[in-house]
């Protein structure tokens, strides 16, 4: 009965067509192929917090696979098939239930959706009504002549968590600090970190060092400013890749000069160094990220104890004890962000320590795995926290 219903509406739809055409246009050309060639959404309704809002599907790309055998997970199910679906999902709250869609076929083909309530029972694919997408949906299209169908599943994905949210988990283990049985070189007081290239030290006499021979050696590195802005305590370095260059590193580093000398300060020392060490490129020389001392500076990185530092996402993340000199902070309260490479330094909502963060360690130490994962090894409590950012986590449909 449901194939006869089929063929009825295929009838139907061809007599339209032809009662379509002028007088001019007495003959209509029949096709015997089946395809889905586009999939688009319309306007969509976006609900969060009670609060409705609108946004364009359209932006939102569409991959059609022709393969019958391909094979896809959507929302937890495997489907083996011919299948429509997009690859960025739409945002958190999108309205699944009500979605109008614009489906193309290839020439002229005639596509029915199956029923939610009755399973093998197709419906005309109306471009003006709605339709829910609140799971994978069958449908069929058919040839214009009526002689072949091709079967497709079409999936409307959205997100289910918001992207800016940070969520921490505490790991079961405990962390204790490997002993340091490092040796440090003659004339150097503490190793800072590497670039590509090369290795960094503060010297004795609270000098930057440079190494280029993996620490065999080294000297005294190239600053264009004066030596009296350089932190010599909780000094924390990182490094990475320029972007959209192979060879250019940006060296950052931060830390406080000394608490006696500058009893009032309220803020962190911040210098950079920009390393190209493509063939024959020169030497390249520290500078001073300036800003004013005072505490009235809200784009300054603060003043606080045993700075830690890590590049996560689209920024650079610092964590610190407390507050020192200048600035009243109590310890490991506040993750402060830059995202314009240490030129200026904010609180970001995202990033707040998690609510049973023990607040007495003594250092944190934060590294981020190449799963996005940010760690934080606590020295004195033994406490290990592992978040993300939710949108760091999401893959692509395949």
């Amino acid at each position: 009965m449901k194939q006869i219903k089929i063929i009825f509406m295929l009838v139907m739809t061809v007599l339209m067509m032809g009662s379509c055409l002028s007088e001019s246009d007495s003959s209509v050309t029949l096709y015997n192929d089946a395809a889905i060639t586009d999939f688009t959404l319309g306007t969509l309704n976006k609900y969060i917090n009670d609060s409705k809002s609108t946004f364009s599907g359209s932006t939102y790309s569409f991959n059609v696979d022709q393969s019958s055998n391909g094979v896809h997970n959507f929302k937890d199910t495997t489907i083996v098939g011919r299948c429509v679906y997009n690859n960025d999902s739409l945002p958190l709250g999108t309205d699944l239930q009500h979605v109008v869609a614009t489906l193309t076929t290839l020439n002229n083909g005639v596509a029915l959706i199956e029923r939610l309530d009755a399973p093998d029972y197709y419906d005309y694919f109306n471009l003006l009504d709605s339709i829910d997408f609140t799971k994978p949906r069958k449908v069929r299209v058919y040839s214009s002549d009526g002689s072949a169908f091709n079967q497709y599943y079409i999936s409307v994905d959205a997100h289910q968590e918001d992207g800016n949210e940070f969520v921490w988990k505490l790991m079961d283990e405990a962390w204790q600090p490997a002993p340091n049985a490092q040796q440090l070189p003659a004339g150097i007081k503490q190793l800072l970190g590497n670039s590509t290239t090369e290795r960094y030290a503060l010297s004795t006499d609270n000098k930057l060092m440079v190494s280029r021979d993996n620490g065999a050696s080294w000297q005294e590195d190239l600053i264009n400013e004066d030596y009296d802005m350089l932190p010599t305590q909780d000094l924390a370095l990182i490094s990475y890749p320029m972007t959209n260059t192979d060879s250019v590193d940006y060296v950052l580093l931060i830390g406080n000069r000394e608490v006696n000398d500058q009893n009032d300060e309220a803020i962190a020392m911040v210098w950079r160094k920009v390393v190209d060490y493509s063939k024959n490129s020169a030497k390249a020389s520290w500078n001073y990220v300036e800003r004013n001392a005072s505490s009235g500076d809200s784009l300054a990185l603060p003043r606080m104890k045993d700075l830690a530092m890590v590049k996560y996402d689209d920024g650079i993340l610092v964590f610190g004890a407390e507050g020192i000199g200048g600035w009243d902070e109590p310890p490991y309260t506040m993750i402060y962000q830059s995202r314009d490479n240490g030129i200026t330094w904010k609180f970001n909502p995202c990033y707040v320590f998690p609510d049973d963060f023990i607040n007495l360690a003594t250092k944190v130490t934060p590294v981020v795995d190449k799963d996005n994962f940010l760690w934080l090894y606590c020295e004195g409590t033994g406490q290990v926290w592992r978040g993300r950012l939710n949108r760091l986590g999401w893959k692509k449909q395949q």
